[in-house]
């Protein structure tokens, strides 16, 4: 059965009798900044850290609720508005923090620079560096006539990162299948599969030209 076979009769499966086959969400590679944590950064040598600082500033967080989604602030010590990240998560790595926008599908490196926030979006590379047991799936991999990819399944459980590469948003995407298995993380675009078979990635399964759906093919 060709491709193209394949997918019609996705589309005429997907909405009817998909079902969401990811099991309880797996933990997180590395530490979340929790709510009520505190955090201190280091304009001197440019360094964050999750120990308190009395020569560095200090910053609370805290986590504040918009629809279904969360994101995080920064306050002062007088528990004034500092700054927020816009992000779902955050963590400290080697004295840089990084945060990750479920909406976005990407990863950032915030810094304070004359106390304004700045942000780097991290390349492929960096990210790579950070999950080195992950393959990256790159958006623009996507074949643009199907929006399907293939890839090779590789080990009991293959770790995917799906990350953005082009200027769509992905508000309330999630993962879906009718045959694979795999599990989930809090960050949407990271999954751990167990089993072969078609993942769809899509918001509540539209496929619409401005909300369109992404098939994983898991060979």
């Amino acid at each position: 059965m060709n491709l193209k076979k394949i997918l019609m009769g996705v589309i005429l499966f997907a909405g009817l009798v998909l079902t969401v086959n990811a099991e309880e969400q797996l933990p997180i590679p590395y530490k979340n900044i929790k709510e009520k944590s505190k955090i201190t950064y280091s304009a001197e040598n440019d360094i964050w850290s999750d120990k308190v600082d009395r020569k560095a500033e200090n910053y609370y967080v805290k986590t504040v609720s918009v629809g279904t989604g969360n994101y995080s602030e920064f306050l002062n010590p007088d528990e004034s508005f500092a700054f927020s990240t816009g992000c779902q998560y955050e963590f400290i790595y080697k004295g840089n923090l990084i945060g990750y926008s479920n909406q976005d599908l990407n990863f950032y490196d915030f810094a304070l620079t004359d106390g304004e926030l700045t942000r780097r979006e991290l390349p492929q590379e960096e990210v790579q560096d950070l999950f080195p047991d992950y393959k990256i799936v790159k958006i623009s991999e996507f074949s643009p006539n199907t929006n399907s990819l293939k890839v090779k399944k590789k080990g009991k459980n293959f770790k995917l990162i799906l990350l953005n590469d082009t200027d769509r948003n992905f508000y309330h995407y999630s993962f879906t299948s009718n045959n694979a298995r795999f599990k989930t993380y809090q960050l949407h675009g990271l999954l751990d599969v167990t089993k072969k078979g078609m993942i769809q990635f899509s918001h509540f399964g539209d496929n619409t030209k401005d909300m369109p759906w992404f098939i994983l093919l898991v060979r």
